[in-house]
């Protein structure tokens, strides 16, 4: 497998710091660049290729909820893009 490094831009979005609360708050051209991204990820996603674009970052992953399979995968996620995460 092959490490490439996922351009920044093309994942950083014009949703920095943005909560989503509702589907209403997005138009069909933000929804088509999110669906863009995520066909250019699943090469990663299957583990054909290999990226770090989070190197170097660290999440905090806090869940208040029992939800163990969804605090499990997303760990995995962010651990198969390069960063680390520390468990709250």
């Amino acid at each position: 497998m092959k490490a490439t490094h996922l351009n920044q831009a093309s994942i950083s979005m014009e949703f920095p710091g943005s909560h989503i609360l509702s589907v209403t708050q997005f138009n069909r051209e933000d929804v088509e660049k999110v669906f863009s991204v995520a066909d250019s990820m699943r090469p990663y996603a299957k583990r054909e290729r290999l990226t770090k674009v989070l190197d170097g970052a660290i999440l905090g992953n806090m869940f208040f909820e029992p939800s163990t399979r969804t605090r499990v995968s997303f760990g995995c996620a962010f651990n198969l893009l390069g960063g680390h995460v520390r468990e709250t």
